[in-house]
């Protein structure tokens, strides 16, 4: 008897890279935040470890603010992306996630989502995906990404695997080797 597949969908949670502190005078806003240099680098390398992993997804979702959006935008130009970025409230700080995931299946069924977004909102969502539980989420370093995979036939909270999880100077080091 032959056992039968079970299809996933993966989800890529990805936290921005590191962003002009909060303190800068240039930060007129939390939401205007932008990568700097030492952000776009870290998010680079996770672009360039994710499109060797050959990830292609069909659903890239991010926060608005800005520093979510660029790392996005990094991500889905690396991947090659046709369908551009979809800017999401639920990945915004105040955002939940539950909303994450129904933001997720509003548009069907993809095989394949990167999630851009902000402590403590992706560590929430990947305890809500595994866990059931958004306080049982896991540390995120700036530009960190974590593989999470659904089983299709039970894309519901609590259902989640996390399959790895890695933050930008593993990349490096894997990138190199």
């Amino acid at each position: 008897m032959r056992s039968r597949e079970v299809r996933v969908m993966q989800i890529y949670i990805i936290r921005h890279g590191k962003a002009l502190d909060h303190h800068d005078p240039r930060a007129t806003s939390d939401a205007m935040r932008w990568l700097v240099d030492e952000g776009r680098d870290e998010v680079t390398t996770m672009a360039t470890l994710l499109a060797r992993l050959g990830v292609r997804p069909d659903l890239v979702l991010s926060s608005p603010l800005v520093r979510a959006r660029e790392t996005a935008e990094i991500i889905a130009d690396a991947l090659g992306v046709a369908v551009g970025v979809t800017l999401s409230d639920q990945l915004a700080p105040d955002g939940s996630p539950a909303g994450v995931l129904d933001e997720i299946l509003s548009h069907g069924r993809p095989r394949h989502v990167v999630i851009a977004g902000h402590m403590p909102g992706v560590s929430q969502f990947g305890g809500y995906l595994i866990h059931h539980d958004p306080d049982a989420g896991f540390g995120f370093q700036t530009g960190a990404v974590a593989r999470i995979e659904l089983p299709d036939d039970a894309l519901l909270p609590g259902t989640g695997r996390l399959r790895w999880m890695i933050p930008p100077s593993v990349a490096t080091r894997l990138l190199t080797e």
